[in-house]
């Protein structure tokens, strides 16, 4: 299922998702849910999508849950379009790219951290206004913001729900770069340019490693990557790439 406030194409390698729903900030209702979740998927089986990259719009980025929806919504059952929306982004294999401008709210600020580069505009305000809504978090947040920006941030951000400027979510490492407001698009297509030009088996396996290392000894990832070397070495001399 498509929604008409969702747009997907294929530039190159890159498979471009934008966000477009300007009447509610972008706020996602349960067809958005639904065909974010398919076109992630679509990403995910097409061998030509070397990199997925999300935008909203130059006002927006995503407001996250339209509240409007949640009696609609929830309670939200195991194959629910949230729940199937929230493990496409768990589940993708490819990298994620994130080009953030206007603001990221709710669920638009939890989904980042599925992505591997996030670039946002000077701009742009962050907000997890889940306390003030009586809920908690979603899409892993309770576990993945703390390991992205320390814990005591973490308690701050998602107990607060105060605003964070891009700066702080800069100086926190919640996002990778910040630049001009106009420039973020570009940014962003370049980033998606730089990886979509690496080999994608290999980029694919680094993104799992990091995923699964995150909560990893080292013994045990210096073993899974010792596994896939076993695999990928032999193939690039048989390739005679030359050595790094």
């Amino acid at each position: 299922m498509m929604d008409t406030n969702l747009t997907a194409e294929l530039h190159g390698h890159v498979w471009s998702v934008g966000i477009g729903r300007p009447e509610k900030r972008n706020a996602l209702n349960g067809p958005l849910f639904e065909a974010l979740a398919n076109t992630l998927r679509v990403a995910q089986g097409d061998e030509r999508v070397r990199c997925v990259l999300l935008h909203g719009t130059s006002e927006c980025f995503c407001s996250g849950h339209d509240t409007a929806e949640f009696a609609s919504l929830w309670p939200q059952a195991a194959d629910g379009a949230v729940a199937r929306c929230i493990e496409a982004f768990a589940d993708q294999p490819k990298p994620l790219v994130a080009a953030v401008n206007g603001a990221a709210v709710g669920f638009g600020a939890t989904l980042l951290l599925h992505a591997d580069w996030v670039v946002a505009g000077e701009g742009v305000m962050f907000r997890f206004p889940f306390a003030d809504l009586g809920i908690v978090p979603e899409a892993g947040a309770t576990a993945l913001l703390a390991r992205r920006v320390g814990d005591l941030c973490a308690r701050d951000w998602l107990m607060s729900g105060r605003p964070i400027t891009a700066a702080e979510a800069l100086q926190r490492g919640f996002v990778s770069r910040v630049v001009p407001d106009a420039d973020v698009r570009a940014a962003a297509d370049e980033y998606c340019a730089l990886l979509s030009a690496k080999p994608p088996t290999a980029l694919q396996s680094m993104r799992r490693l990091l995923r699964e290392g995150a909560t990893l000894p080292a013994s045990e990832a210096i073993q899974r990557e010792l596994a896939h070397l076993n695999e990928f070495i032999p193939a690039v001399t048989r390739r005679s790439i030359p050595h790094a």
